[in-house]
């Protein structure tokens, strides 16, 4: 009987998890079949505690489920059906892998996957033309400049995390350093302003958070600064509404070369509200709006000066998931974002560098874009596998026990 070094055969699923993912678009059903692989070879090596770990974790599942249910209503139930099996896989294989896979063999392996994918996007030519402001930006690898700059934004996190680990070499942490430039660079040359603002609030709010936990304060006046943060935060939103729907807005945008209507999300949205109300308990079903055919997707995807056909969703986390899966799957997108906020404000780990910070920071980055962007719940991407990631670093304080790898020879 011959003995396998696990870390070995973890750190090599990992990276055809990683590059699965991240390359994707670029190589379409053998990215997607390398990232099935290593998840059901992860899911057979800890199968004695898989089903814990789900029952633990089963809020995550909610939506994955609810999106296969929707495929009894749905216009298309093969793609949605499909599309839901597919979610599912995903949810499950980033819970198991976050389980299993120590925090520092995660983060090393991800920030190199990150730093080809970010390398080629930065030498890419390859850029789109916006059909409604005439913009040139760049996709590298990816089919939008949205879902390069979703990457880019995670890429800077993944690197800033292996800066700030302790336990590394400093080599290594120079390698994390060099990676947030490069990603930083990427996101610059995709001319999002979305993006690079998210990001830099997302270090910034971080940066401050960890730096509150950590004063030493009485529980009284603890409380009242979290009741004045709490205050403020609301201020800002009614500030930010003003001002939306003032002149100002539009004053600022125009400075900035940029348009007021953020690319036409503005009528995109009030096109999904509408369709809420048509279908206010169920909705359309997942992935059951862009499709081929269906008026509401040729209107919006006429609109846009994109063919018909091409990827698209609601650009708000909130109205696509309503949309898809009606007020029932906006409540449970509600609960789990409460259920993560709950998990950071009783976590006391908080620091960068530690996959509790780094969980952190995926979560508060793509909370915000959720105003913005939807890129919750979208199968066999790494927006979707991080957020997962982030949930069971902020629930789980120890790694997984896998059964003994043995092979006879």
């Amino acid at each position: 009987m011959l003995k396998i070094n696990k870390q070995f055969v973890e750190s090599a699923l990992l990276f055809m998890c990683f590059t699965g993912l991240l390359f994707n678009t670029l190589f379409g059903a053998i990215a997607a079949l390398c990232f099935l692989i290593s998840g059901v070879l992860f899911c057979i090596l800890y199968e004695n505690k898989l089903l814990d770990l789900l029952i633990n974790n089963k809020l995550l599942l909610a939506i994955p489920l609810l999106a296969m249910v929707s495929s009894a209503w749905s216009d298309i139930p093969l793609t949605t059906l499909r599309g839901g099996i597919q979610l599912l896989l995903t949810t499950v294989f980033a819970m198991i892998i976050a389980a299993a896979v120590r925090f520092d063999s995660f983060i090393k392996i991800a920030g190199f996957c990150f730093f080809v994918t970010m390398f080629l996007c930065f030498v890419s030519d390859r850029y789109a033309l916006n059909g409604m402001t005439g913009e040139r930006s760049l996709i590298g690898i990816f089919d939008s400049k949205n879902f390069l700059s979703m990457n880019a934004a995670l890429s800077v996190l993944v690197g800033f995390a292996i800066y700030k680990n302790k336990s590394f070499q400093r080599t290594i942490n120079i390698f994390g350093a060099v990676l947030v430039v490069l990603s930083f660079l990427v996101l610059l040359k995709a001319n999002s302003l979305g993006s690079i603002v998210t990001t830099i609030l997302v270090m910034l709010l971080a940066f401050l958070y960890i730096y509150y936990q950590r004063i030493k304060l009485s529980l009284f006046v603890r409380g009242q600064f979290n009741w004045l943060i709490v205050v403020s935060f609301l201020i800002l939103v009614a500030t930010l509404i003003l001002i939306g729907n003032s002149n100002t807005f539009d004053n600022v945008m125009y400075d900035l070369g940029k348009d007021p209507t953020l690319t036409g999300r503005t009528f995109i949205w009030s096109r999904g509200i509408e369709s809420i109300t048509e279908n206010p308990i169920l909705g359309l079903g997942y992935q059951s709006a862009f499709y081929v055919g269906n008026p509401l997707a040729e209107e919006i995807w006429e609109f846009a000066h994109v063919p018909s056909g091409a990827g698209f969703n609601f650009h708000n986390m909130y109205i696509d998931i309503t949309v898809e899966m009606g007020l029932l799957g906006g409540f449970i997108f509600i609960l789990l974002l409460g259920k993560f906020i709950r998990l950071l404000a009783n976590n006391k780990k908080l620091e960068f560098g530690s996959k509790e910070g780094f969980a952190f920071m995926v979560f508060l980055y793509m909370f915000l874009q959720t105003f913005l962007e939807a890129g919750w719940f979208s199968q066999f991407t790494i927006s979707h596998f991080l957020i997962c990631a982030a949930w069971v670093y902020l629930k789980q304080t120890t790694e997984l026990k896998s059964i003994k790898l043995r092979w006879n020879v």
